[in-house]
C-alpha cells in the first residue's frame, strides 16, 4: 500500500511539472532594429562612468505597452551603476511607435564601450 501511494504521489508531482511547463512564457522575440535604436537614443554614456574609464554590460528583459511606455521586467549588469543608469534612464519612458509589438518580451544588451 505505501508503495503504490509513493507511486501515485510521484506521478502526480511528474504530472504537475509537465502543467507547470507548458505554462512558461515563449522563448523572447527578435529585437526590432527600430526600437533598439529608439532606446539606445535615450542613452548617453554616464560621464562619471566615462571619467573613471568604467566599462560593462547591461542585459535587460523589456517589453512595452499598448501606450508605448517601456517596462523593465528584469536587468543584468557587469557593473551596478551602469545597470542603474539603465534603469533610471529607460523604465517607465514613453518611446514613439516602433515594430515593437505591445505585451511581447525583448532582450536587449547594452555595451558601454570606451573605444567606441
Amino acid at each position: 500500500m505505501k508503495k503504490m501511494l509513493v507511486i501515485m504521489v510521484v506521478v502526480t508531482l511528474g504530472l504537475a511539472t509537465a502543467v507547470s511547463a507548458k505554462r512558461l512564457p515563449a522563448v523572447a522575440a527578435k529585437l526590432p532594429a527600430d526600437f533598439k535604436q529608439e532606446i539606445t537614443n535615450h542613452l548617453e554614456y554616464p560621464k562619471e562612468a566615462k571619467n573613471n574609464q568604467v566599462e560593462g554590460e547591461v542585459w535587460i528583459k523589456v517589453t512595452v505597452d499598448e501606450n508605448a511606455t517601456v517596462h523593465i521586467l528584469d536587468l543584468s549588469a557587469t557593473n551596478p551603476e551602469l545597470g542603474l543608469y539603465v534603469k533610471k534612464s529607460i523604465d517607465q519612458r514613453s518611446i514613439k511607435k516602433t515594430s515593437i509589438q505591445a505585451g511581447e518580451t525583448y532582450f536587449m544588451k547594452i555595451k558601454f564601450d570606451l573605444l567606441n
